[in-house]
């Protein structure tokens, strides 16, 4: 349905605008059952029947990033699209290697021995460190220079019905990672709502910058479009769980065939900024947050019990925590 509203929209301005007040009830509405059915799983993951640490080794692609076939790392070779890089803004090396090595660091959390980690308990549950595995190695990347340039490819049909038949084809999750690092956290905490508003998927806005809605600390700006794949590879992890390295590397997916998908540009939309709908979207979840107070946006777990001064040194970044970015009124266009 969501591919034949693409189609429809990509005949004229009028009617991409039409599209979009159609797709958004849609997206929102099919939001609830697709995000139900993720908070289900997740639970059965740590609370019904929790995985434990060991699944993978120090050496699995996971933790160390290396694709096995070529012995280098893995996220260049998943890129599905990428911007020109502008002057002055880090390479897309810096950009891909910071935050793969950052998600990377979270799997080698439940990698090692508790005896690696002496008698201090673990503060992160090993499946959300097993999902950090998925996420970083097997999503389809698109690398772009700002928000500016993520607003464009959105609001393009053409770009959405392509990203569409990637995530249906290939069955993975998809990253928006961005070069600049200078950005007002409001901006982002916007698109993620308007991918939100796009794509029935939910968005996590992860970066440098201070924490906004249900983000988190990243090294570089990272929007991921949980498409719900991710469980599929972490319940393969689990069922090869008993058999030898052979049967916990397959969840570490091949790369990405080159030039296959995301061919189909330039991808040219309408707009650089978030529409209203999104900006009410961000501020609702905004206000939700907040009402948890100090468990903050990390809906599985507690955050008081994460960063504390006696678990946040093993965590990969060893940042301590900090309090969410105020949002601007609704109608402030900054």
């Amino acid at each position: 349905m969501y591919a034949a509203i693409d189609r429809i929209a990509a005949h004229c301005a009028a009617a991409n605008t039409i599209c979009y007040w159609l797709l958004l009830p849609l997206c929102w509405v099919s939001q609830i059952f697709r995000n139900g059915s993720d908070i289900l799983r997740v639970l059965d993951l740590i609370h019904f029947r929790p995985l434990g640490s060991g699944l993978v080794d120090l050496e699995h692609p996971w933790v160390t990033g290396i694709d096995p076939q070529t012995d280098q790392p893995i996220w260049n070779s998943n890129v599905i699209y990428r911007s020109p890089q502008r002057d002055g803004l880090p390479s897309d090396d810096v950009v891909l290697g910071a935050n793969g090595r950052f998600m990377s660091g979270r799997v080698r959390l439940s990698a090692e021995t508790p005896a690696s980690l002496g008698s201090v308990e673990r503060p992160i549950p090993h499946a959300i460190n097993y999902i950090h595995g998925s996420s970083h190695y097997n999503s389809g990347i698109i690398l772009l220079n700002d928000f500016a340039e993520a607003y464009s490819l959105l609001s393009c049909p053409q770009f959405r019905y392509d990203l569409r038949m990637f995530v249906k084809s290939e069955k993975r999750e998809v990253l928006f990672l961005f070069r600049e690092r200078d950005y007002k956290p409001i901006d982002f905490a916007d698109l993620s709502c308007c991918m939100r508003t796009y794509f029935p998927w939910f968005c996590n806005p992860n970066g440098p910058q201070s924490k906004v809605i249900w983000g988190n600390k990243a090294p570089f700006a990272a929007a991921n479009l949980i498409t719900g794949h991710w469980s599929t590879d972490v319940y393969r992890l689990k069922c090869a769980a008993g058999d030898d390295a052979s049967g916990t590397n397959a969840v570490a997916r091949p790369a990405i065939e080159p030039g296959k998908y995301l061919q189909a540009g330039p991808y040219i939309g309408y707009r650089d900024r978030a529409c209203l709908p999104e900006r009410l979207l961000a501020r609702a979840h905004h206000w939700r947050v907040s009402l948890r107070g100090k468990r903050g946006g990390m809906y599985f777990i507690d955050r008081r019990k994460i960063y504390t001064e006696r678990t946040v040194k093993f965590l990969p970044d060893q940042v301590p925590d900090e309090d969410r970015a105020p949002l601007l009124p609704v109608h402030d266009r900054r």
